[in-house]
């Protein structure tokens, strides 16, 4: 019972192989990350895109199986991963910035790549800022007094 559905996996695997040409310099790219200061953490919302072979591999074995992919970019942050799906992750970061005098400061951090979006809001205000291919989260800062509960 194992062999054909082995065989009939490596069949795909090798179809999308000659499909991508063999291309595969990168199967996750980060189209945008939204960062939600709150406190000291910071909530990111990864969404993201695979190469046709990795979506295929996705789709067979589940969004578990991309977990290391996602630690790839932001392996300088403390977090936990509050969810993950076939085309987005939530994580919790933990002690992203740092309470000085009445305001919380975010000093950059670099990513362990380069982000085509990245929207930053935080409790203190409705706008939310917006950069674009950028390697390193901006340095920011907020005033305490308008955290929510």
């Amino acid at each position: 019972m194992k062999t054909p559905v082995i065989l009939i996996l490596l069949m795909v695997f090798t179809s999308m192989t000659i499909i991508t040409d063999g291309k595969r310099d990168k199967d996750l790219r980060i189209t945008s990350l939204d960062i939600k200061f709150n406190k000291t953490d910071a909530i990111f919302t990864v969404n993201y895109d695979f190469d046709k072979f990795s979506e295929t591999f996705l789709m067979l074995f589940g969004a578990k199986t991309i977990e290391s992919k996602i630690r790839h970019p932001f392996q300088n942050f403390e977090y936990d991963i509050i969810k993950i799906d076939h085309n987005r992750a939530i994580l919790r970061v933990k002690n992203i910035s740092v309470l000085n005098k009445g305001y919380y400061l975010h000093n950059s951090r670099e990513f362990g790549d380069t982000i085509d979006t990245v929207y930053v809001s935080d409790p203190s205000t409705t706008r939310i800022r917006e950069y674009h291919n950028i390697n390193s989260t901006p340095n920011y800062f907020y005033k305490k007094d308008f955290i929510t509960k």
